[in-house]
């Protein structure tokens, strides 16, 4: 059976956030069976924690924000996805602000990090999300569905207007393991327009956001010198944020998410109305 994991040892990091622009410092901890996921403020008067789940999620404007009792945590989507990527169950983590660090735009750094602490396994076993019933939201020309499926697959058709963005990054379709997680999917960053920029930073967004943690687009092309890591590394980011935010259910699925133009709000949106009714899911163990 497939015990619950944990760290062996506590990691520390550092670096910008993406909308703040601050630089912030992180520290993961292991922690005991059951626990789960949790985020604690450092920089506040209290021990306020902030548990990883849906019914924390604050806001989903250009990243997922935990918040609980004036504790808030910001753009957790990749450290969550580079949990669910290594199978770790049981963490805490101690942030001195209120986002989580970019670091390149990708998952890498902490999986590095993580990997190397290494993974002690528990005493429980973990346990896993069996969808039974198809659940689907719509939302003008956007769509997300979480449907019964033997593993956990996540399928994506993406729509951008750009010559930079060919019809190798509309369409993608993952099958979730650790090793392709590790290979496909976690050295995958996030993108935005030059266009966008000054806009979102007249609103105090991507404050931090530079071409070191993040592919940038202009009108024409990727100003990026270092070009792509992979063909379709604009999907394969949008698949690591939905690995990031459907972590947030408590577990693992045993389901196929299909999203068309989905971002953080639909994710959020559609993990949320499966869990709405307890005859569209259970709880189950693997050997």
């Amino acid at each position: 059976m497939q015990l619950q994991q944990t760290l062996k040892q506590e990691v520390s990091a550092s670096g910008v956030g993406l909308h703040s622009g601050k630089y912030i410092s992180i520290r993961i901890l292991p922690a005991g069976v059951n626990q789960g996921i949790s985020f604690k403020r450092l920089d506040l008067n209290s021990s306020l924690v902030t548990s990883a789940n849906l019914s924390n999620v604050a806001k989903t404007n250009l990243g997922t924000t935990l918040g609980e009792l004036g504790c808030s945590v910001a753009t957790v989507e990749h450290l969550m996805a580079s949990f669910i990527g290594l199978g770790i169950d049981n963490i805490t983590v101690e942030i001195d602000d209120e986002e989580v660090p970019i670091f390149d735009g990708s998952a890498a750094t902490m999986v590095y990090l993580l990997a190397n602490a290494g993974l002690l396994a528990q005493e429980l076993p973990r346990r896993y999300l069996k969808v039974l019933n198809k659940v689907e939201i719509r939302q003008d020309d956007k769509y997300a569905s979480i449907e019964p499926y033997d593993g956990y697959r996540i399928t994506l058709e993406l729509a951008f207007n750009h010559p930079a963005v060919d019809k190798d990054n509309r369409y993608y379709s993952y099958e979730f393991s650790r090793e392709s997680f590790l290979t496909e999917i976690a050295n995958a960053r996030t993108f935005g327009f030059l266009k966008d920029i000054e806009f979102l930073r007249n609103q105090n967004l991507t404050l931090g956001g530079n071409v070191d943690n993040a592919i940038v687009l202009d009108d024409k092309e990727i100003i990026n010198m270092e070009g792509l890591r992979f063909t379709n590394e604009f999907a394969r980011h949008k698949v690591l944020d939905v690995l990031g935010d459907l972590y947030l259910i408590g577990a693992p699925i045993l389901g196929r998410f299909y999203g068309v133009r989905s971002g953080h709000t639909l994710n959020i949106a559609v993990a949320k109305l499966l869990l709405s009714n307890e005859k569209n899911y259970e709880w189950v163990h693997l050997d």
